[in-house]
């Protein structure tokens, strides 16, 4: 349309030119055809003058007979011969008028005649003169009707000139105008093509930003998901997630607690930064945990805190639960020094969502997991590891031992008359009996000894890195704590519990777990034999009590 507009305007401004041009061109004709018919009509107003001179002088000469009046006849004669003439030469396009120039010339002659021989007594030319006046008056009339036409016929061109310029003029204005319009329409849509084209820059640059941030969100998930994944214990867990947090709020302080197994008391595992969140609170003192959902508190916002702060309540932070299975786990409490760094933390609740999720399904997955270790490796009844786990450790700390050239040394243990003790007080007691026993255990052994309930009332106590002598007071001390037991169920007490134990020493009395086992519970064997409610050591009575 632009390019159309162009050719229009241009053509249009060619052809007003043109007829510009034209118009000028015939106005300029027409105007000279005036001035020559004026010119014309001059001419024949000469010619008559000297006509009139010529009747006048030879009339005046005859009268006279002054020789000055007759020059003056003679020279008019030869100047109105010389009009004529020049008419000749001025009507040479009219046929009509040239007819009439022949008719002056053959009576302006005669004239010029008559007066060059006025001195010999010719009469006047009075004959001559008056046909070149009529011819003249004739001619004159002629041209003033010519001249009238030739006016109309110029003021009607200039009148079709004005008129036409004024037309074209018009529609190159309209057409400049257009084209101008054109123009404008088009730097508009330009423009505002510009400012779409802007507005997508930006939300391109928008969009890759966001989708930039969700990369590194997701690949920051994905990292700490894997990390999750290699940790081995509870702390290594709550060290990712508190890793995690920072990174994905940075410039933050944060706390992670964890409901007890009392369920009454959230215990802070982990925390980070400058945190007012106190170390331990029930449960009910977090806003968040008492609705079960995530609560952001900021000013202007809410005006009400939780609980779980000291005389330092922080101005904005948020509580979310963390969640597992449909159980609530604990609590993640995040403060925020300013609105720029919550903003952030909004932006990106989604991704704090999910990683509080990955850490829910950590912790539980853990706390699963040990639970299961547990079970694999505990004895139910006394919580002491079972027989499994013993013959897994011994032979580790068999190879530990030979590698570092230590002494190990191995209990075997019996409740001593334990099965009629079951049958006089039944089952409960007996397991009350072995609880109490395996408690004896826990408090009198090191914390690199491994105590084990290797089947019934038997157990077995793995000693590394100990002397003989010192293996025997040991053994000899747990057997004293339990003769000193007096177990309660409630309602009635038991004593008179006894312990057999046979003591066997690596190397000295084997190199393998099974001789070592063998050779202890022949240890135990024989203390049965002799009396009960002793200490040997394998195939050596030296140690007997």
């Amino acid at each position: 349309m632009l390019v159309t507009a162009a050719a229009i305007s241009i053509l249009l401004m060619l052809v007003a030119g043109g007829l510009v041009y034209a118009n000028t061109r015939r106005t300029i004709t027409a105007a000279d055809w005036v001035e020559h018919t004026q010119e014309v009509l001059s001419s024949l107003r000469t010619a008559s003058q000297m006509s009139d001179r010529v009747d006048s002088s030879a009339r005046l000469y005859s009268f006279t007979s002054d020789a000055g009046r007759l020059d003056q006849a003679r020279a008019s004669a030869n100047l109105l011969e010389t009009q004529v003439s020049r008419l000749r030469s001025l009507v040479a396009d009219n046929a009509t008028q040239t007819a009439n120039v022949e008719q002056m010339e053959s009576c302006s002659a005669d004239a010029s005649k008559a007066v060059g021989m006025l001195h010999t007594g010719v009469p006047l030319p009075v004959g001559p003169i008056q046909r070149c006046q009529q011819t003249i008056a004739r001619m004159t009339e002629q041209e003033r009707q010519l001249l009238t036409e030739r006016t109309r016929t110029s003021q009607r061109i200039s009148v079709v000139s004005l008129t036409s310029d004024f037309v074209f003029v018009g529609l190159s204005v309209l057409a400049l105008t257009t084209l101008f319009g054109f123009l404008l329409r088009g730097a508009e849509l330009r423009q505002r093509s510009e400012n779409l084209i802007l507005k997508a820059n930006r939300d391109l640059e928008e969009s890759i930003q966001k989708l930039k941030e969700q990369a590194d969100e997701t690949y920051l998930l994905s990292t700490l998901r894997d990390e999750l994944q290699l940790c081995v214990n509870l702390q290594e867990v709550y060290e990712c997630a508190q890793s995690g947090y920072t990174r994905l709020s940075p410039g933050t302080s944060g706390a992670l607690s964890m409901i007890t197994n009392s369920r009454n008391i959230l215990e802070t595992v982990i925390s980070w930064g400058d945190v007012a969140l106190e170390d331990c609170h029930p449960p009910e003192s977090c806003c968040s945990l008492r609705s079960g959902q995530p609560r952001w508190r900021e000013p202007a916002g809410s005006e009400i805190h939780c609980g779980h702060f000291g005389d330092n309540r922080p101005e904005r932070y948020v509580c979310v639960p963390v969640l597992a299975h449909g159980e609530t786990l604990g609590l993640l409490h995040l403060q925020f020094r300013d609105a720029e760094s919550m903003a952030l933390a909004r932006h990106r609740v989604l991704a704090l969502r999910q990683l509080l999720q990955l850490t829910g399904m950590a912790i539980a997955s853990m706390k699963l997991r040990m639970k299961l270790e547990q079970q694999s490796i505990r004895d139910p009844l006394t919580n002491l590891f079972n027989r499994h786990f013993m013959e897994v450790a011994l032979e580790r700390e068999l190879s530990l031992a030979g590698r570092k050239k230590t002494i190990l040394a191995v209990l075997m243990l019996d409740v001593d008359h334990f099965k009629e003790f079951n049958d006089t007080h039944g089952h409960a007691a007996g397991d009350t009996v072995l609880q109490a026993v395996a408690e004896v255990f826990r408090n009198t052994v090191r914390t690199e000894d491994i105590v084990c309930r290797y089947g019934g009332e038997e157990f077995t106590i793995i000693l590394p890195d100990i002397d003989p002598e010192t293996a025997y007071l040991r053994a000899n001390t747990i057997r004293t704590a339990v003769a000193a037991l007096r177990v309660s169920d409630g309602k009635v007490s038991y004593g008179d519990v006894t312990m057999s134990i046979g003591l066997a020493l690596y190397p000295e009395s084997g190199t393998s777990s099974e001789v070592l086992l063998r050779r202890a519970d022949q240890a135990l064997y024989r203390a049965k034999q002799q009396g009960r409610d002793q200490v040997l050591l394998a195939e050596d009575p030296i140690f007997a009590a």
